[in-house]
């Protein structure tokens, strides 16, 4: 019996998606390469020119990163308002009042909704931010809130500038328009644009590494000094810095060659009292402070002895961790603290030491009072975008693009739930 030949037909659907599915790929590189050509080249060209071509690179991307936030404020009044969350009220405090004698006797309403104050104070809060912020508002009359963005502002492109370096004094070689755009465009640096001392805190940190690592310890310490001023965990950092300073390239080359006792050896050693130097400089800051508040109320450590006010008592760091995640509305505090472990399980692992002992050391201070906040501690730090941004970048070019793009969704997710108070970002 005669059998027909089998005739393949293609279905004139399917022909027209799959003429469409090529077309709309050939139009989209015809688009990536018109973007590469006439925008990303120039400014990659720009950016590894000099450090002035890259200082422009990432000031214009962060006067762009503000109008994008600006825009995305307006439902919650403003970028001002919108950005002024949380922690956000007692710096606006210190700024307009300073420091009070005695904690606050009830609520009071801040940019139309009530906070609770009562019995809480301003005191948990390090002056140097707040100090920068008065000085603004006195020098250009701008409100509290504009003031304090303004420091911030001008302190983040720095602070990016300075993580740059801190990498190339490494060794260390990625694209310089790539890092920017990591850093501009990573979610979690939600608090380095809104009245928050994470700008200055980060700024004056990697200010003190790359000086220790310019051999500059004198202008270490005076950072250090600072630093101390700037948040509870800055003497903690300086007595880090001055660790890692005393330890890194230790050897007996150090020594004179006529010292034979180990005490004489220790004492001779130059890294010795430059880590000494150190020391006594957060000690300092650190003290200055706690002077202030002791003339001011009569407890120098009141900036310690206030954060039961806000349920944070030191116990044992995973205590803290199981109790977030057995709670309805810690439960994503806990959720961040379980995926630093990994993160600074990856930085001790790639041998960034540095790094990883600062931030494992915040880490662990952090969440020994409580485990709010950790988010903001390990993943807005500045040596953790650091870390992320070069293990990001030595990747494949479609690796590089996808995770950018992702985070720029990311970003601006952030952004919303900043503005509208979310427990996410505290």
């Amino acid at each position: 019996m005669n059998q027909k030949p089998d005739v393949q037909t293609t279905h004139p659907n399917k022909s027209h998606s799959r003429t469409f599915f090529h077309r709309t790929i050939g139009t989209q590189r015809r688009m990536s390469h018109v973007i590469e050509k006439f925008l990303f080249r120039p400014l990659r060209n720009l950016a590894n020119k000099s450090y002035l071509g890259f200082a422009l690179i990432i000031l214009g991307g962060c006067i762009v990163s503000l109008v994008i936030s600006a825009l995305l404020a307006l439902p919650w009044g403003g970028l001002t308002s919108a950005s002024c969350r949380w922690d956000c009220v007692w710096y606006d405090d210190i700024v307009k009042d300073g420091y009070p004698k005695l904690p606050h006797f009830s609520d009071r309403q801040h940019l139309g909704r009530w906070v609770g104050h009562a019995g809480l104070a301003s005191w948990a809060f390090f002056p140097l931010f707040p100090l920068l912020a008065s000085l603004v508002t006195h020098i250009t009359a701008l409100s509290t809130h504009a003031s304090e963005l303004a420091v911030n502002f001008a302190l983040w492109p720095v602070l990016i500038l300075l993580c740059y370096k801190d990498i190339s004094l490494r060794g260390l070689h990625v694209g310089r328009l790539l890092f920017a755009l990591f850093f501009l465009l990573y979610p979690f640096n939600i608090w380095y644009s809104a009245q928050y001392s994470e700008a200055i805190y980060g700024t004056l940190l990697m200010a003190a590494i790359t000086a220790l690592r310019s051999q500059n310890v004198n202008l270490a310490a005076f950072v250090c000094f600072l630093l101390a001023l700037s948040r509870p965990t800055g003497f903690l950092m300086a007595m880090c810095l001055a660790i890692w300073w005393f330890l890194k390239n230790h050897s007996s080359n150090d020594m004179p060659a006529s010292a034979q006792r180990p005490l004489l050896h220790l004492a001779a050693n130059p890294r010795l009292s430059d880590s000494l130097l150190l020391i006594a400089a957060g000690g300092a800051g650190l003290s200055c402070f706690v002077l202030y508040l002791f003339h001011l109320m009569g407890d120098g450590f009141a900036f310690a002895h206030i954060q039961i006010g806000w349920n944070r008592r030191f116990r044992f760091f995973p205590l803290h961790i199981i109790h977030a995640l057995g709670h309805k509305h810690q439960f994503q505090y806990g959720i961040y603290a379980l995926l630093a472990f990994p993160l600074l399980w990856k930085m001790w692992a790639r041998k960034w030491f540095l790094n990883a002992a600062l931030v494992s050391a915040t880490a662990i201070l952090a969440c020994s009072s409580g485990a709010q906040s950790i988010e903001r501690f390990v993943f807005g730090n500045p040596l953790t975008i650091e870390f992320l941004a070069c293990a990001t970048l030595g990747r494949s070019r479609r690796f590089i693009m996808t995770t950018l793009a992702i985070m720029a969704c990311l970003h601006v997710l952030a952004s919303i739930l900043w503005f509208k108070e979310s427990r996410w970002l505290v």
